[in-house]
């Protein structure tokens, strides 16, 4: 069950971020590579911060979970507010979102 639930997350994420990444170019006429790239690290790394501090589960450590989600959702905000434009901030929250289905992808198995 948990996995599946898991699995759902990401599929969001991922559609998520695709959309983002379909507005930008109907909109714009093009994606910004530079902070989709950022924020495919940034989304990438924040899976990974949340694993090697032990917070695959909520209720083992809502502690750590907090805090982790808090910090890299202040660092997320002060990223996206130097972007300057609304597609730089597509591209980068489509980023976010692919970079942390990517994890997921990657790692499922673990």
């Amino acid at each position: 069950m948990g996995n599946a639930v898991r699995a759902l997350g990401a599929g969001v994420e991922c559609l998520g971020g695709i959309a983002l990444l379909g507005a930008s170019s109907l909109v714009d006429g093009e994606v910004r590579t530079g902070p989709l790239a950022v924020g495919f690290a940034a989304g990438y790394l924040y899976r990974h911060a949340r694993a090697a501090a032990g917070c695959r589960r909520f209720r083992g450590g809502p502690g750590r979970s907090l805090g982790v989600a808090l910090a890299w959702g202040a660092l997320g905000v002060a990223v996206d507010r130097s972007m300057g434009d609304s597609a730089a901030s597509r591209a980068y929250a489509a980023g976010v979102g692919i970079g942390s289905a990517a994890y997921w992808l990657t790692r499922r198995g673990e």
